[in-house]
């Protein structure tokens, strides 16, 4: 019986698997285009800046508010995006194979679910600017007065 339900489990997982982590169509950033990652808040978040540490800590749900106590909203990047890969990369040195793994771990023992995912990086700062508590990372070219940089990733 219990080598049933783990064969269900795997089932399971897998399916899960191909589905949430397939690669996407179209990447609205290549490698290329991104020079420098910002991690941008709102303009009126009292956070000045964060340590690369904090901000994994941070975007891998290792901490959930901000230095200041604040519960901290964040968003994410396309799954399968040139920009997600890059900031991961840069900020923890994460591939995204172990990234991904590291989420359907957490997500198949039930402790958490990944952050929402925006449709790209105009949408992160949209909803970045209509959000105190929010924090995400877009290339810095998107950066204007609506949202504040709190690191700067080269």
């Amino acid at each position: 019986m219990k080598i049933y339900i783990n064969f269900i489990h795997f089932i399971i997982l897998f399916f899960y698997c191909s589905i949430f982590f397939s690669p996407s169509i179209s990447l609205a950033e290549s490698e290329e285009d991104i020079k420098e990652i910002a991690v941008v808040v709102n303009p009126k978040n009292p956070i000045v800046s964060l340590t690369s540490k904090q901000v994994s800590d941070i975007f891998l749900s290792r901490r959930r508010t901000f230095p200041s106590g604040e519960t901290v909203m964040v968003l994410e990047q396309e799954r399968d995006g040139a920009i997600r890969e890059k900031f991961f990369s840069l900020v923890n040195g994460m591939n995204l194979k172990r990234l991904n793994a590291y989420w359907t771990r957490l997500q198949f023992s039930g402790e958490i679910q990944p952050p929402p995912v925006m449709s790209d990086s105009t949408a992160m700062k949209n909803v970045v600017k209509d959000n105190v508590n929010a924090i995400g990372y877009l290339p810095s070219k998107y950066v204007d007065e609506s949202v504040r940089v709190i690191l700067l990733l080269k």
